[in-house]
């Protein structure tokens, strides 16, 4: 069996540009180890990089490549050629053949943090792995890539976890994304989606001040189902861009309807997931948006997420002051729920920041809790930035909310979010803050 390091020929078994195996022969060496080596328990490691195509849109191939070759030549270093092996397949992805005894994956993601952050690329960088411990050898092993990958798709992208072991409750979770992803275009076609607005408060004036369109799907069949299963499905095969771009409209659509029946309205604000801000005719269309229905800016309000920061900040600033200088309000989400939230309120020109609802959940378990969210709703207001505290559920937590100065209230306590005819019934009987 080969060594990794031995450099590609003409023809050869051997990825051209990392010297790592090719996809082809990886599978036929793989099969042939775990044939001879029943004496030793494997893994199966699928690993890629966060946001590669991006990376290769925004810098020269060359810089993509260079990601690449440092990735495989450390990955080379640590194979024992004996006992291992590793593969590129396409693009930023790899796999890796390993005794589980060998596999320090925590250390693994560390050291290619490392190698990477050394090329002092100004992007932020991140390997993901997804693990199947081989358990049944006579699967074939594009099947066992195929669950590595699994393991995968649970956890790319995200800022809590760089790697996640398969089990056989992932495999029907994969199935019901599957069925989700199929039925996404139909649903969209049919109107099957719609937005239920949840109001937001002054609780010191019990004012309607604003409200949030959060989307629903009701499916002919299976009823209502969960944005926690649809909504992560659409953020990682990118339909969620369409779907933001059916709650804006629809978001319109109702400002537009109140305004034709003589009434009052207070903005509505709608969520920017960040692949929206690789879509180079946003500002285009939110423009168009607002001619089409004759609304103006401060009508609809733009939320972004501290995730959204965290992939590209340059492009998220510029994006950020053209929406300001079309007129939009611009509110951060989630406050408090990454490591980046202090550096946004640095670097980014917002109107109002939205404290995650963990911070009220554990509100009343902790004091430290407590003092924490005091502090930054008196760091928020010096920056002349509103404040809405998202999740707010009880009378107690209401009222220490409202003791910290001027703070808008999300939550159930005052209203859960209501379908588009019962939110416009709530419109009629609170008072609210006019433009």
């Amino acid at each position: 069996m080969k060594a990794e390091g031995i450099l590609p020929t003409v023809g050869s078994k051997f990825d051209e540009l990392t010297g790592l195996y090719n996809r082809e022969a990886f599978f036929r060496e793989a099969s042939l180890l775990l044939g001879v080596r029943y004496d030793v328990n494997y893994c199966i490691v699928c690993m890629d990089i966060s946001c590669f195509k991006i990376i290769n849109d925004l810098f020269h191939m060359e810089t993509g490549n260079l990601i690449l070759c440092t990735a495989a030549d450390y990955l080379k270093s640590i194979l024992n050629p004996k006992t291992a092996l590793g593969c590129r397949t396409t693009a930023d992805h790899f796999i890796l053949c390993i005794p589980s005894e060998e596999l320090h994956i925590e250390e693994i993601i560390k050291n290619l943090d490392s190698k990477i952050q050394g090329l002092h690329i100004s992007h932020n960088i991140l390997f993901f792995a997804g693990i199947y411990p081989v358990e049944k050898r006579d699967l074939p092993i594009e099947q066992m890539c195929d669950r590595a990958s699994m393991a995968l798709k649970r956890i790319k992208g995200s800022y809590l976890t760089r790697y996640a072991y398969y089990d056989a409750k992932m495999r029907d979770e994969m199935i019901e994304e599957l069925l989700i992803t199929g039925n996404l275009e139909v649903a969209l076609n049919e109107r099957q989606f719609t937005i239920f607005l949840q109001p937001i408060f002054d609780p010191k004036k019990n004012k309607i001040v604003s409200a949030e369109a959060l989307v629903r799907w009701f499916h002919p069949i299976h009823g209502m189902v969960s944005p926690g299963k649809f909504i992560p499905v659409c953020e990682r095969n990118g339909f969620i861009v369409r779907l933001d771009r059916f709650v804006w409209e629809e978001a319109c659509r109702f400002q537009r309807n109140l305004l034709d029946k003589g009434k009052p309205i207070v903005p509505i604000s709608v969520n920017l997931s960040r692949l929206n801000f690789y879509s180079l005719d946003l500002p285009e269309f939110l423009s168009l948006l607002l001619a089409k229905y004759e609304l103006e800016p401060w009508m609809l309000k733009l939320e972004i997420t501290e995730s959204a920061y965290t992939d590209n900040q340059t492009q998220l600033w510029d994006m950020i002051h053209t929406f300001k200088s079309m007129g939009f309000a611009v509110l951060m989400d989630d406050f408090g729920s990454g490591y980046s939230s202090l550096n946004m309120l640095k670097d980014m020109p917002l109107d109002t920041i939205k404290i995650d609802m963990a911070f009220i959940r554990e509100l009343e378990k902790s004091e430290r809790v407590a003092i924490i969210l005091k502090f930054v709703v008196e760091m928020v207001e010096a920056l002349n930035m509103g404040v809405v505290v998202e999740g707010v559920e009880t009378k107690k937590q209401c009222d220490y909310v409202s003791s910290l100065g001027e703070v808008a209230i999300q939550g159930y306590y005052f209203s859960r979010p209501l379908p588009m005819p019962e939110y416009e019934k709530l419109l009629d009987k609170y008072p609210m803050d006019e433009e």
